[in-house]
């Protein structure tokens, strides 16, 4: 077992000690330690006696003498003589000499090991380090190879270990920067907090207030853009004008310069940018809330796309959220609107997004169930991560060679509207009604931004889209517990027309029921503005004529401000509202958005209503939820 290290120390001695100094190291260890060995190889070797180290004749005589003599007295006097003492002494020293020969040939090698580890040898201790950390450099150097050259063994191993990489913070040298940072910030908010304060007390329009929200945060960027995303979906919460306000804010970030970011890049590339790429482009191809994307060439050859973390984000996060939950709770005293609970959730769930393995791992997670779907194969996908250049602020996935989906049509020369509009439609509802009712865990952030289109790779079938969709930006995923998940289920598997009035009747105690357990007061007016998006002319089919005329009337008030019929809000416990949940309702308005802009004015699409389905979608993958209850 110690072949391998006694090789490397070997190998190690002769390169600092050179061959001689070694050679004659090792047969003094023979020579004290193994004679035997040492006699035999002795013999074997091509070393000569010099003449002084030779035995003289005068030497040599009195042993052949004594020799003679003793033979000649045991032959003729038929006996021995009597020992005298100086014999008997000879005989003692034979004796013991005799036992230690017979007790060094019984000794076992583990004997003899220990023996020559207990004595040290000179400087064997720093040779071994030495030998260890040449053979540690040796491995640095080939996997490092074997990431330039983006070998798949490197790249499963990086997957099953990137939470293992321990990373410092490249940020820390940025702390005292980020502390006065936060402090300007916060001051500087607080003031357009009571600027704002005051113009809603001038105007009493949440529109006025709302509005000068959005532009605070678009003045701010960073986490503030991502808190006005998310509430960009709250469409209960916020006016019409507002919430396209905030809407405008998903795709729209300045980007910090390559001088702050090149060293972040330099530090998480596996031997730096110069031994990883061909080209890396300075200047970023999107710049989003947190992050920003740069285009690279491989020394493999394959273009990738690197998203790269926001400098400083984590050191402002704290002071960035604390400001903006006090804004919106400012909005909410005087609005008497609840916001802030579902916000403080929201900005709980940000922070993980300033950790790029989570995203990581979520979008591999994905790929692996797109692939074992049919439903989705070809026609909807994610980018292939090359995750031996991905840690804690750095993204590295393919390229994706096409457009946003509301670019589309301008940008390929075969667009069909009537074809492809209605696939791709069809292909990104489907992915977010089976990741809701088959997993609970979702992408609850699929703004027409993180949405692309791409041609599809190898022959298509006559008659369908030659265009796949690509989802990017996994950081922002989250889970309906199982329970809930359930309910969700039950509850859309509830929005198709029912056979007839006892259905009809069933269906709204139990839906009235459930919705009473998530806080909700006013079912209706919830199953038109959230789970089917305020579109025109929606309805809720468990609802009477009377009851859907009301939550029609309601929600056209509160949208367009007319105070003196609001009537009663839709929410009478948010406590009982699952956050997550409020996030999967959100996320048909975020698809809505793509659809509202791609068919307008299309004649190619008249008669499609892409509301209506997705409602029928949405139904049919609930009815396939595992272990949901059958529906009235």
């Amino acid at each position: 077992m110690h072949a391998a290290p006694d090789a490397a120390v070997g190998r190690c001695c002769r390169t600092i000690l050179g061959d001689t100094a070694t050679d004659e190291l090792l047969g003094q260890l023979l020579r004290q330690h193994q004679k035997d060995d040492y006699d035999k190889y002795l013999q074997k070797s091509d070393y000569t006696q010099e003449p002084a180290d030779l035995p003289s004749e005068a030497t040599k005589e009195p042993e052949a003498q004594q020799a003679v003599t003793s033979e000649s007295l045991e032959t003729s006097g038929g006996g021995s003589l009597p020992p005298t003492s100086a014999d008997s002494n000879a005989e003692e020293a034979d004796a013991s000499n005799h036992s230690e020969a017979v007790l060094s040939q019984s000794d076992t090698p583990a004997t003899v090991e220990a023996t020559a580890v207990d004595e040290p040898i000179p400087g064997a201790e720093e040779a071994a380090k030495d030998a260890a950390e040449e053979a540690e450099s040796i491995a640095r150097k080939e996997k490092l190879e074997a990431i330039v050259l983006g070998r798949k063994e490197v790249r499963d191993e990086a997957s099953r270990e990137r939470w293992k990489q321990v990373e410092d913070d490249d940020d820390s040298g940025d702390e005292a920067l980020g502390i006065l940072s936060s402090l300007g910030r916060s001051m500087s908010t607080w003031a357009s907090v009571a600027f704002i304060g005051f113009s809603f007390t001038m105007s009493s329009d949440p529109t006025v207030a709302g509005r000068q929200i959005a532009n605070l945060c678009r003045s701010k960027g960073g986490i503030y853009v991502k808190a006005a995303q998310s509430a960009s979906s709250m469409d209960y919460a916020f006016p019409k004008e507002i919430l396209e306000e905030f809407q405008s804010l998903q795709d729209s970030a300045d980007a910090q310069p390559w001088s702050e970011i090149a060293e972040r890049v330099e530090k998480h590339t596996p031997g730096g940018i110069n031994m990883m790429y061909d080209s890396f482009s300075e200047d970023p191809v999107n710049a989003a809330s947190i992050a920003q994307v740069h285009v690279a060439h491989r020394k493999t050859g394959d273009k990738v796309a690197v998203k790269i973390l926001r400098r400083n984000m984590g050191k402002t996060f704290k002071h960035d959220v604390s400001d903006y939950l006090g804004l919106l709770g400012m909005y909410e005293s005087a609005t008497g609107i609840p916001v802030k609970w579902m916000m403080e959730w929201a900005m709980e769930e940000l922070k993980k997004e300033l950790d790029f393995r989570i995203e990581a791992d979520l979008q591999e997670q994905c790929h692996k169930f797109l692939n074992t779907h049919r439903e989705l194969q070809g026609r909807l996908t994610v980018p292939v991560l090359h995750s031996e250049l991905c840690s804690r602020r750095l993204l590295v996935m393919e390229y994706i060679d096409g457009c946003k989906i509301i670019n589309a049509p301008s940008y390929f020369d075969d667009w069909d509207y009537a074809r492809d509009v209605p696939a791709l439609h069809e292909a990104l509802e489907t992915w977010h009604a089976m990741q809701l009712f088959l997993t609970g865990c979702f992408h609850g952030d699929p703004h027409p931004g993180n949405v692309l289109v791409r041609r599809r790779s190898g022959s298509v079938p006559k008659g369908q889209s030659p265009f796949q969709v690509v989802v990017i930006d996994h950081g922002g995923y989250y889970t309906l517990d199982d329970e809930t998940r359930k309910k969700y289920a039950e509850v859309w598997s509830m929005m198709d027309e029912p056979k007839n009035d006892a259905q009809k009747i069933a269906r709204r105690a139990r839906l009235k029921d459930i919705m009473a357990g998530w806080g909700v007061g006013h079912t209706s007016r919830f199953v038109i503005e959230q789970m089917f998006n305020g579109s025109f002319g929606a309805a809720d089919p468990t609802a009477s004529i009377t009851e859907n005329g009301e939550a029609r009337r309601h929600r056209w008030n509160w949208m367009h401000q007319k105070t003196d019929d609001l009537g009663p809000p839709i929410f009478e416990d948010t406590s009982k509202m699952p956050p997550a949940l409020m996030k999967a309702f959100g996320v048909g308005n975020f698809t809505r958005n793509a659809w509202s802009v791609l068919s307008k004015g299309r004649k190619e699409l008249r008669g499609w209503d892409f509301c209506k389905v997705r409602v029928g979608i949405m139904i049919q993958w609930a009815r396939k939820c595992p272990g949901a209850r059958r529906a009235p």
